[in-house]
């Protein structure tokens, strides 16, 4: 199999998201009116936007709550959507497809996850500009910050891929799609840093691969050092490497077990 032919995958799911730009839009809206509904309650906790909780201002908290939203939310609803393909049978018509499965799903799913992720900071950051204002950071940082967001995304991804190919036994989309969005709401730091939660949780949420999907690459994005950024892309990797054979063990055995008839 080339390469080629998931960049063509690619390039038409990119288009496709222009063709209905407008749902995309519409998931930003709803996302930054969550951010707008954060702005107010932390504007609450700080009282002084001067102060500083487990070394977050306001601003930085706001800024990182922007960042997480926008990469967890990124790829929508796709274990619900891949679990639905295995429990229709769906799947048996693209597993005799040309190309591998999963390697099919991230080349369909990252254009629109990038664009969603774009739209989606873009609402947030001018909301955040308007009501607590800009973040304080070194424009020399964007492109390792880049780089961590794209590897985040990804990881989100190889995860979400593993967890859908599960449902061949589990049978059940909507509940581990619900689970699995939870886990990393509260232990990969979407919702707060990890500096918040007792030593124990963060502790083992650290160290987890759900922190290095929103945690680090928010904590990068308003408090940047690039000894951090080294430490958080390599385990970035790592566990990317790691849920990607796990991916492939699991597809092989499935397609092993998958009796496919017909043309």
């Amino acid at each position: 199999m080339t390469i080629t032919k998931y960049f063509h995958i690619a390039k038409i799911s990119m288009r496709n998201v222009f063709a209905y730009k407008a749902d995309v839009f519409a998931h930003s809206l709803f996302i930054g009116l969550i951010i707008f509904i954060f702005i107010n309650l932390w504007q609450v906790i700080f009282i002084d936007p001067n102060n500083a909780i487990e070394g977050f201002t306001l601003t930085m908290m706001i800024w990182y709550l922007v960042l997480t939203e926008s990469i967890v939310t990124s790829f929508g609803r796709l274990v619900e959507d891949m679990g639905n393909e295995i429990q229709s049978g769906e799947i048996a018509t693209k597993l005799t497809k040309p190309y591998n499965y999963l390697l099919f799903q991230y080349s369909q799913n990252i254009s629109k996850s990038l664009f969603r992720f774009t739209t989606t900071f873009i609402v947030g950051a001018l909301l955040t500009l308007y009501f607590v204002g800009p973040l304080n950071f070194s424009l020399t940082s964007i492109p390792f910050i880049i780089i961590s967001v794209l590897a985040a995304i990804t990881l989100h991804f190889c995860l979400m891929a593993l967890i859908s190919t599960s449902i061949f036994w589990l049978e059940e989309a909507k509940a581990i799609d619900f689970l699995y969005s939870k886990i990393v709401f509260i232990i990969g730091g979407m919702f707060f840093p990890l500096e918040i939660f007792p030593d124990w949780l963060a502790s083992i949420s650290a160290k987890l691969p759900f922190s290095y999907i929103a945690y680090f690459p928010a904590k990068l994005f308003v408090s940047f050092s690039l000894n951090d950024f080294f430490k958080v892309f390599l385990t970035q990797l790592f566990w990317i490497a790691v849920i990607i054979t796990l991916n492939y063990v699991m597809y092989k055995f499935i397609i092993s077990k998958v009796q496919i008839h017909g043309g």
